[in-house]
């Protein structure tokens, strides 16, 4: 089985992301999925943890000032659940694919960019979940340009 494929009875959620920064309107779709070969060779077999490990898919539009992006990312996210009051704490990282470096008048470098997360969310146990998520996306200094975009957004999911 391929590393990035889940096992049959995984949780799967999808759902849309909105929001904005530097200049930037976001909105994104996304598909998370369980990533069973990183649960078990990241977070330890065997091992009980409240930890759990996904992988993400984003589609996203970036509506700039002056132009805008086609943005797509696709890599490993872990989540802590059992937070009080039902919260989920989400964070990552995943190498993302810009359409145009030269976005909303920043030369981003080029177009290979890593996005990183950290997000908390509301999931009580109907499959609906309510959150905030904060990001930076930047090319982690493999062009001469690196401004990065940070970017705050709302998020609605659905778990099935």
């Amino acid at each position: 089985m391929p590393a990035w494929a889940d096992e049959p009875g995984g949780d799967r959620a999808a759902g849309l992301r909105a929001g904005g920064g530097d200049g930037f309107d976001v909105l994104e779709v996304y598909q998370r999925r369980p990533a069973a070969w990183l649960q078990k060779n990241l977070l330890g077999p065997g091992h009980a943890t409240p930890w759990t490990a996904c992988w993400d898919l984003s589609v996203a539009y970036w509506d700039g000032d002056y132009d805008d992006n086609g943005f797509l990312a696709v890599g490993p996210v872990f989540e802590r659940q059992g937070l009080p009051a039902d919260l989920r704490l989400s964070l990552g990282v995943q190498p993302t694919l810009i359409s145009s470096h030269n976005g909303n008048g920043k030369d981003l470098g080029g177009p290979v960019q890593f996005t990183s997360h950290l997000s908390l969310a509301w999931a009580p146990a109907t499959a609906l979940s309510l959150g905030l998520r904060i990001q930076h996306t930047s090319n982690a200094g493999l062009y001469d340009h690196n401004p990065g975009v940070d970017i705050i957004a709302a998020e609605v999911g659905f778990a099935f």
